[in-house]
């Protein structure tokens, strides 16, 4: 055998060829063991392949087996209750031909003995070789622990794996969580603020990635301050998710040099972020900011009270978004120093509270579209609002030549248009904004097809990379004509929507357009 196979890093990288074909930029390396999801998609040839190198020489065993029990897939610890001799048999009955699998694997723990001292080291056979550990949550049980019932054997203080790398936590209790948490983490998902957060930041020096999942219609409280030392405990982190923090929270992340992505994601009832006294270091390294809460207020004080320079992507999504307040976001947004990066913004209002009443109609339109000239870079920019977006022909030239880049453009008003306020963009309009945005290929908004102000038999000018066009609330009187602008100056399109109004004139414009998409009208331009 060649000398170059002895060296444990080669052999890794070799191994790593028995991974099927993946595209270039998901090929796992080596030494990525860790990630939000599993990054070894081993196919069952593809783990008999390692298990007969295992088998074949001593030198090849260990990397190997490294490789074989580096991620359990979903099967969580399964495969190292199999490795007991008395539960071996459940445990591969239950995954295999059973017409009800699903539910024989969540349930053949129930009413079997946990582990005994005797049993724990053939449990622990191959638990250091574990890096990526997923604990699922019972889909036919739910609340259930899911085989935890039988590690009860291990005291308080025990660390079952000590090499673990990326833990996803899914059961909706903290049963046993202490037993998985391990100092190597990098990389931990859990299902709630649970009280063993108090010790992350002491087994979790290395964590760079942090997701604690809180469902935004949940109405059970957390712990706001425990949350808050949790965050503040971990040093190294890249990547956050979590419920609303407190501002001694916002501090701490401000002056983490390697965090890159902040997802806030849920938050308390009546809750309300104070930063008047707390000022924050720059964001210098932030590129992504999303937020999910039930409304934009605590976004707005922290977008006020902080610079995020390297900010490339904004998302925002809120039950209740009054007019006020989305002018109020995007005034901040243009003030936080990320003028020069932003390339990614999103606002969206939920239909479901607008249809309880709590998102009202403006009495005049919005005036979120003028701040964000600001952003050159701008790629893609969607606003789903519950009130008129102020939009004209002269705005819209303005804006398009403000955004060179611009790809994805929506702006919707969701519904709820006020009469007093219709549609202003013109076709005319509309075509001379075109010039300035070559690489648009998705565009959303209302327009007014009424008054119809172009030729398209007098007219040259074509955009081709445009796509997909969802006219909105725009209102329309001759489907023909309609039809005829779009397929002659519009040819790349091929799908149009309205989403605002069904049934009419804009049911005719489909019609006509698709029948001429299927069956071109060699004698026309269109």
């Amino acid at each position: 055998m060649h000398r170059a196979l002895f060296v444990f890093e080669i052999l890794l990288e070799v191994f790593m060829h028995l991974i099927p074909d993946q595209p270039p930029d998901e090929k796992p390396s080596p030494l990525r063991f860790f990630s939000a999801k599993s990054t070894l998609s081993w196919d069952i040839s593809s783990r008999k392949s390692l298990a007969a190198l295992a088998r074949v020489c001593k030198t090849f065993h260990e990397p190997a087996m490294d490789l074989l029990w580096a991620d359990t897939d979903d099967y969580g610890i399964e495969p190292l209750l199999g490795c007991v001799k008395r539960l071996h048999p459940l445990v591969y009955q239950s995954c295999l031909n059973h017409h009800d699998r699903q539910n024989v694997r969540d349930s053949w723990s129930q009413g079997i003995e946990p582990l005994s001292e005797h049993e724990v080291h053939q449990f622990l056979r191959h638990a250091a070789r574990v890096r990526y550990l997923s604990v699922r949550w019972s889909q036919t049980r739910p609340g259930s622990e899911f085989h935890l019932n039988l590690l009860t054997v291990f005291p308080i203080g025990t660390r079952l794996f000590p090499r673990l790398q990326a833990l996803d936590w899914q059961p909706d209790t903290n049963i046993k969580l202490h037993l998985f948490l391990s100092p190597t983490l990098r990389r931990c998902a859990l299902t709630g603020v649970y009280s063993d957060l108090k010790t992350i930041g002491t087994f979790g020096r290395e964590l760079e990635s942090l997701s604690i999942w809180f469902f935004v219609e949940s109405k059970s409280p957390y712990d706001l301050s425990l949350l808050s030392k949790a965050v503040r405990s971990c040093m190294r982190l890249k990547h956050l998710r979590c419920p609303s923090l407190d501002s001694t929270a916002w501090k701490h992340l401000s002056n983490l040099p390697n965090l890159t992505t902040i997802t806030i994601y849920g938050a308390l009832d009546g809750f309300m972020l104070k930063c008047d006294n707390v000022i924050f270091t720059p964001f210098l390294n932030v590129t992504s900011l999303s937020f999910r809460l039930p409304s934009a207020a605590d976004i707005i004080t922290v977008i006020r009270h902080s610079e995020f320079p390297s900010l490339k992507k904004f998302r925002v999504m809120v039950d209740v978004l009054p007019c006020l307040e989305a002018e109020q976001l995007v005034h901040a947004l243009t003030q936080c120093n990320a003028c020069d990066t932003l390339e990614y913004v999103s606002v969206e209002g939920f239909d479901s509270v607008a249809k309880r009443g709590l998102n009202k109609r403006s009495d005049k339109p919005s005036a979120v579209i003028k701040p964000l000239l600001c952003f050159p870079q701008l790629r893609t920019l969607d606003l789903s609002l519950h009130h008129t977006i102020y939009l004209d022909n002269d705005l819209l030239l303005e804006a398009m030549s403000s955004w060179p880049h611009i790809h994805t453009l929506h702006l919707r008003s969701e519904n709820v248009r006020h009469p007093q306020f219709q549609p202003t963009v013109t076709f005319r309009g509309l075509f001379a904004a075109l010039r300035f945005c070559p690489h648009l290929t998705a565009l959303s908004l209302d327009m007014d097809a009424v008054n119809i102000d172009v030729d398209p038999d007098a007219e040259s000018f074509q955009h081709t990379s445009l796509h997909y066009l969802d006219v909105c609330n725009s209102i329309a009187k001759d489907p023909e004509a309609v039809t005829g602008i779009i397929l002659a100056m519009l040819p790349g399109i091929w799908e149009l929507n309205n989403r605002g109004r069904k049934g009419g004139v804009w049911d005719e414009v489909g019609e006509i357009f698709e029948e001429n998409r299927r069956h071109p009208n060699v004698d026309s331009r269109w």
